[in-house]
């Protein structure tokens, strides 16, 4: 038998009866969860029932972060946390780092300090599982951390602990990432010539990515009505993501960070061309079409959208097949964002089109790309030493 108390907002205390005390006293066992309204809170109890008549419930006090994993965290909160790329990402990184150190321990036993020794100890040389020499990046760190962290969230959403023990750790500056992209025109002109040997939905692609500095996530999400044809411009404000177990979702963009970016009169025109075939599609196909609302710019003849793995794995068969410089399909957003730093493009431009959460960003992360466009700038005052020169 089992009871619901309504605690605060989003916050209720789960009670089931056990047993009972030589005295007719009610045994209970209690969890606190987190839940928008009455119905989902019926609908934890109904599980926190049944993990006490299968025998899988674990009493708070004992439970170890190994059973926190596999009882909470990978079954019930996990899935409808991340998306297929990211679940599996916290996975590797859980089973490869957090549970060989922190598995056997009580939840209730791991304090912050913990944590603090666990990530100073990271920082280590010797530390990299690919057996490479060095030590683990900044960004793995932060990575693993988060991983861990993650567990800790799981555990007060389901009332396990009161305070994440990975709060507030101090972890390593990230502030030194630079990106510089060994390119050149040339480059850029074999990548081009090449594009225009591929089917016309790849070449619809590159020019996307190419031009808008658009992840392959948020270029896959992309719908007819995105097409702001009058504009000249694309609105991104989606991307697409698998869902754990099959099938495909559309989440808001990565940091929220919606915009319009304009786009030349000749991707425009491309783009319509392919959105007319995408609607002569969805007429032929009739009932057989996949979403009654939706046309996906980028999707098969049942207007299902191109999965963004399958972009980053068609760009590296693009790549080998025309024997170009090897780069990635997100490095085109680099690539587009260091070409028009050597346009002199205003960096708050840039900064906007990339999509980035403030200016400081780009300028942290492309900002020593200035240097060399400040170098031109500077070379194009030798001409007046040169006439200087020539005059004495």
């Amino acid at each position: 038998m089992g009871s619901i108390e309504k605690r605060g907002k989003g916050k209720f205390r789960l009670s089931v009866v056990i047993g009972y005390t030589e005295k007719g006293k009610a045994i209970r066992e209690r969890r606190t969860v987190q839940a928008k309204n009455i119905t989902e809170a019926r609908n934890e109890l109904a599980k926190f029932e049944a993990e006490i008549l299968t025998d899988q419930y674990v009493r708070p006090e004992k439970m170890m972060l190994r059973d926190l994993y596999e009882r909470e965290w990978l079954t019930k909160y996990a899935p409808e946390k991340y998306s297929h790329k990211s679940l599996h990402l916290y996975i590797s990184i859980i089973e490869d780092r957090v549970l060989p150190t922190f598995g056997r321990m009580k939840l209730s036993d791991i304090k912050t300090i913990h944590v603090v020794n666990f990530i100073d100890d990271l920082k280590k040389d010797g530390k990299r599982l690919d057996g490479k020499e060095g030590g683990i990046s900044p960004y793995t760190i932060q990575n693993i951390h988060q991983g861990l962290s993650s567990l800790f969230i799981c555990a007060q959403k389901f009332g396990l602990i009161k305070d994440n023990p990975a709060s507030g750790v101090s972890l390593p500056s990230t502030a030194g990432r630079k990106i510089k992209l060994d390119y050149s025109l040339e480059m850029v002109w074999e990548m081009i010539e090449a594009i225009k040997h591929e089917p016309y939905e790849k070449q619809v692609i590159f020019w996307i990515a190419f031009v808008t500095s658009a992840r392959s996530s948020e270029i896959a999400a992309l719908e007819d009505k995105h097409i702001l044809s009058d504009e000249n411009a694309i609105r991104f404000e989606q991307s697409l993501h698998q869902i754990v177990g099959g099938g495909f979702g559309v989440k808001s963009i990565k940091n929220n960070i919606e915009g319009t970016t304009a786009i030349p009169q000749e991707l425009t025109t491309m783009i319509e061309k392919l959105l007319h075939e995408k609607r002569k599609d969805k007429i032929k196909m009739g009932n057989k079409w996949a979403y009654d609302d939706k046309i996906f710019l980028l999707a098969n003849e049942y207007g299902e959208p191109f999965r963004p793995e399958s972009i980053s794995n068609w760009w590296l068969r693009f790549i080998k097949r025309h024997n170009l410089k090897k780069i990635r399909f997100h490095d085109l957003r680099h690539l587009s964002i260091t070409f028009l730093i050597g346009k002199n493009v205003p960096m708050k431009s840039i900064s906007e089109r990339a999509r980035h959460s403030n200016i400081s960003t780009t300028m942290d992360v492309y900002g020593h790309n200035i240097v060399d466009v400040d170098r031109l700038a500077a070379d194009h005052f030798s001409e007046f030493f040169d006439q200087k020169k020539a005059g004495e």
